[in-house]
């Protein structure tokens, strides 16, 4: 009995960690002047990312965005990335905020970053 209320702590304490993403889920340009959003490709016009499930979707990468902290008084959370992409791991942090238009504001090491949600 201990062993099924663990294992249903954890999966409501997962189905809570995607609650607190779901509202960051989009398609997002990277280009804020781009006419069109192609996820998943650099260096080319429209170059876009997505956010879903919990996941975060960039140019050969993908990111779990885990132990969502939220920004006190602010409409923002902080993530713990655990990302792969092209035969490496990686871990970072990234603070995510929605904006009034829908835009996504990102913070990742110092750097700011405003993308416009995508039209699907």
């Amino acid at each position: 009995m201990r062993q099924f209320i663990w294992a249903l702590a954890g999966v409501m304490a997962a189905g809570a960690a995607l609650g607190n993403t779901a509202r960051f889920d989009g398609t997002y340009a990277i280009d804020p002047g781009a006419r069109e959003c192609v996820v998943g490709q650099g260096d080319v016009p429209g170059a876009a990312f997505r956010i879903e499930n919990g996941q975060f979707f960039g140019v050969d990468s993908v990111c779990r965005l885990a132990n969502p902290t939220n920004v006190r008084d602010m409409d923002a959370m902080l993530f713990d990335l655990q990302c792969s992409g092209e035969g490496t791991q990686w871990s970072d942090r990234i603070l995510l905020m929605k904006l009034d238009d829908g835009s996504l504001l990102r913070v990742v090491n110092g750097l700011a970053f405003t993308n416009p949600l995508c039209r699907e």
